[in-house]
């Protein structure tokens, strides 16, 4: 039977699971009855040591959303539905907003994004 890996734990699939699901207090339970069992494995103890004091956010700010995705987002996808092919409805937007074509990009990524999730929201 192959080794699993070093950060592989069966205790902690639950408690990281609730985690994920925001129920932290299921979390401390889960963790405070295996460390008081004494049979709290590495993960476990990182778990509950990261919860005790938690680990500190990078340096620096958030990256910034591109400038006027909203606005950008709509007059591509408009232009797209009107039939204009990709390429030429970057050029036309970009020469439009003043921006460069890898900006016009990544503001249609991040449009398409934030319509994906708001999709799936509701």
């Amino acid at each position: 039977m192959a080794k699993l890996p070093d950060g592989f734990s069966v205790q902690a699939i639950p408690i990281e699971s609730a985690l994920a699901e925001g129920r932290t207090e299921d979390a401390r339970t889960a963790i405070v009855e295996l460390l008081r069992m004494g049979k709290a494995d590495k993960v476990v103890q990182r778990l509950a040591a990261e919860m005790i004091r938690p680990p500190k956010r990078a340096r620096g700010r958030r990256q910034a959303l591109t400038r006027h995705w909203i606005e950008i987002g709509e007059q591509f996808h408009l232009l797209r539905d009107e039939g204009v092919k990709y390429e030429d409805a970057l050029r036309r937007v970009s020469e439009k907003f003043g921006y460069s074509e890898t900006h016009i990009r990544k503001a249609v990524a991040e449009y398409d994004e934030a319509q994906a999730v708001a999709a799936e929201a509701g």
